[in-house]
């Protein structure tokens, strides 16, 4: 089963739509199913898109434009960690607007600078709740 979770960031304030899918899983690996409406949990948000070099003007005006008639959104990234993973998985932590997201290494592999960069989103994809990691990922 699939789903979509709204979040919100207790320090930000900042609500957040993000894609599920951790229930498709082996019976003895564990999903996101134990999260309730009005509980605190720590979680990482994977964004899903294409990143931008902050010089390419064009490609970011284009996504600005893009951006105001579809559901993306386009963030301003600063790398923290280069070399973090979730699981097996390499990402990149970085922060937008005071809040911390992951976007996965090969995402930015075509970039001349990933310490800063812009990530055109078209899904967040909730990776990690707690200490549980989704299982894709392990």
């Amino acid at each position: 089963m699939t789903r979509w979770v709204k979040l919100e960031n207790c320090e930000t304030g900042k609500f957040e739509v993000c894609f599920d899918d951790s229930d498709l899983r082996h019976e003895y690996q564990k999903g996101f199913g134990f999260m309730q409406v009005g509980g605190i949990y720590d979680c990482k948000i994977l964004l899903f898109g294409i990143a931008l070099d902050l010089s390419d003007e064009d490609a970011i005006e284009q996504s600005r434009i893009m951006c105001e008639t579809t559901d993306r959104e386009l963030f301003v990234c600063e790398t923290i960690d280069n070399n973090f993973s979730v699981g097996n998985f390499k990402v990149l932590q970085t922060i937008s607007g005071k809040n911390i997201y992951y976007v996965a290494t090969n995402d930015v592999g075509a970039l001349n600078d990933i310490s800063r960069f812009v990530f055109r989103c078209s899904r967040k994809d909730l990776i990690q709740v707690d200490d549980i990691i989704h299982p894709r990922y392990l």
